[in-house]
């Protein structure tokens, strides 16, 4: 993930380690059907030759009868007897593949989600917010449907294909080894033609990076409605349509330049192939004409030549196409590989509070990735068991960085974040969060029943009705549920049958309650009233006053009405804290806080 992909051109032995891997899944998934559909891909490469040599057995004995003074019908009829045997075992093989296929590509999914999603689920929050994982899993997103059942069908095809060569070289062996050479001529430079098609379609597809998540980035937005509504209002419809056209004919013009370039030879091949195989059948008429060979072998040895050929262009096409799809699979893989930035030592400590602990940043330094600036520099603070803590300032300053070390999304460049004195880092991040509750300010909107996405703020535990009461209480939400039709039990969002959604402040006060109910020692409310109103505001702060008082509280506002209750206000600047205090105090040091109150203030004059 770390390369360029102009660097990450994937060779053919990276290519076999993607087929092996990618075989080792499908064995994972079920090992009989990854046997039966072998054995079911081999019987249609065996039995066309068998078919064949019986097809000139009957040719034979039909001439030899026509000049015989008898002819023996049983004879002829076992021989249509096995030819017919053949046909229907081909048949039946085709139509159990297909069943094969069905159950195994259906039972395929059940395994690789699982492994798909549990990696992402491990993942630390800091690769969702690095621009080189989204570009990897855009690729991903775009792979993982079908990529992985072409590459294991064309693989199993590929195979098929080799049994035809292998049985139709010792057949040409009898008639004449030269023969392979002019078929060996035309189709190796066909696979290697084939292969580098392939590889430059595959560095369009991966230096394009930019502009397919652009693509992506203009479609989702084309399909949000919290997004639809202000490109209706700005006109800008017409403008992201053209966008995505360009960016379309931009890749339509760049895969139309590999195609020409490659229409001509791929010409030039096909017609030095018509001229071998049309070559051979004369030479094997000739054979036949000089009774070299008999009347049946004309048909046999022409088929033989036929699958020889067609086998050896299969193949080829086949393990190009292997090739073509593990340059997409490999994708995937790479992000099965990834581990967790944050690690988590197998000895750390269990951690169980039911009371709060002393937070303390202890000379904190930490920058984020790509970024030589510090956003926190030698940064100390210390915050007591069940202390309210607010902290302000412009953006940028600090603020969620701060929150984001706290619940160890990331760790500190330098110094330490101690818990009770103990490292960060040496307690078991679980359990870490089990001892936080928090609201962010972009909060998830669940489109479950109000009564799951409020669960949701502490599912491991059995339902606990009356502290769900009091969370939806203190949120403020128990309005906005009785104005439901369905109450606790209503679907929320448009995606599912009847299905509401909500206001943002309506939406806000559910995840409020969420937080609420997962009855942590430590609450953090990031921006939590963004999007209420200021009386219903005053209400909710008197109610998180009376249900936080033996927590630790800190609060992320740009509403000063909203930190003046806390028991002590820190005001961030360039990753420092510059002022604190109770809000009387700031006020009177008449420093940036008072300052950014009055401004604030005179907004509601």
């Amino acid at each position: 993930m770390e390369k360029d992909d102009r660097k990450q051109s994937i060779n053919f032995k990276s290519s076999i380690i993607v087929v092996l891997r990618t075989m080792g899944l499908v064995w994972q998934v079920d090992k009989f059907l990854f046997i039966l559909f072998m054995i079911l891909v081999i019987v249609p490469g065996v039995v066309p030759f068998v078919n064949a040599y019986i097809y000139k057995l009957i040719i034979d004995y039909v001439v030899n009868s026509l000049s015989a003074s008898t002819f023996n019908l049983d004879g002829l009829f076992f021989l249509f007897g096995l030819r017919f045997f053949t046909y229907f075992i081909q048949q039946l093989s085709f139509v159990f593949q297909t069943y094969v296929d069905n159950l195994l590509w259906t039972k395929f999914p059940i395994t690789f989600n699982k492994l798909l999603f549990s990696k992402l689920a491990s993942l630390d929050v800091q690769y969702f917010e690095d621009s080189q994982f989204k570009d990897l899993l855009s690729k991903v997103r775009e792979s993982y449907n079908y990529r992985p059942q072409n590459l294991f069908n064309n693989m199993f095809y590929s195979l098929q294909s080799l049994v035809q060569v292998v049985i139709a070289i010792v057949a040409v062996l009898e008639l004449n080894l030269w023969l392979i050479f002019p078929i060996l001529l035309v189709t190796i430079p066909d696979f290697f033609l084939q292969m580098r098609e392939s590889k430059i379609m595959w560095n369009i597809w991966g230096w394009s990076s930019i502009m397919r998540k652009r693509f992506f980035n203009i479609s989702n937005m084309l399909q949000d409605g919290g997004q639809v509504k202000e490109i209706k209002i700005f006109g800008l419809g017409k403008w992201f349509v053209n966008s995505i056209l360009g960016l379309q004919k931009q890749f339509y013009n760049e895969n139309k330049k590999v195609a020409n370039k490659y229409l001509f030879l791929d010409s030039g091949i096909n017609l030095l192939s018509s001229v071998v195989f049309v070559g051979i059948e004369i030479y094997v008429i000739s054979q036949a004409l000089l009774k070299r060979i008999t009347v049946g072998d004309i048909g046999f040895y022409t088929t033989i030549i036929n699958n020889f050929q067609n086998g050896l262009g299969g193949f080829f096409r086949s393990i190009n196409q292997v090739y073509d799809n593990s340059l997409y699979v490999v994708s995937v893989f790479d992000l099965f590989d990834l581990k967790p930035r944050l690690q988590q030592y197998p000895n750390a400590q269990r951690l169980e509070l039911s009371t709060p602990p002393s937070i303390e940043f202890k000379n904190v330094t930490f920058r984020y990735k790509g970024s030589n600036r510090p956003v926190l520099h030698n940064f100390s603070l210390k915050i007591e068991p069940g202390e309210k803590i607010a902290l302000v300032g412009e953006n940028g300053a600090g603020k969620s960085t701060l929150i984001k070390l706290l619940v160890r999304f990331y760790d500190p460049d330098e110094g330490s974040v101690l818990i009770n004195g103990i490292n960060l880092k040496d307690l078991d991040t679980d359990d870490w969060h089990k001892t936080v509750g928090v609201l962010f300010q972009d909060f998830n909107r669940y489109e479950y029943t109000v009564k799951e996405n409020i669960q949701f703020g502490n599912i491991d535990v059995p339902t606990d009705e009356q502290y769900l009461t009091e969370a939806v209480k203190s949120s403020g939400a128990s309005e906005v549920i009785d104005s439901l039709e369905r109450k606790y039990e209503q679907m929320l969002g448009k995606t599912f049958k009847e299905g509401i959604d909500l206001s943002t402040g309506q939406w806000q006060k559910i995840a409020l309650a969420r937080a609420f109910y997962r009855n942590a020692p430590i609450l953090i409310l990031d921006e939590p009233t963004a999007s209420i109103d200021a009386k219903a505001e005053a209400e909710i702060f008197d109610r998180v006053e009376k249900l936080s008082r033996d927590k630790t509280v800190i609060i992320i506002s740009h509403r000063f009405s909203t930190v003046r209750q806390a028991d002590r206000i820190l005001v961030l600047d360039d990753g420092q804290i510059i002022e604190q205090g109770s809000h009387e105090k700031l006020m009177k040091k008449k420093g940036l806080y008072s300052e950014l109150f009055e401004l604030q203030a005179k907004g509601y004059k």
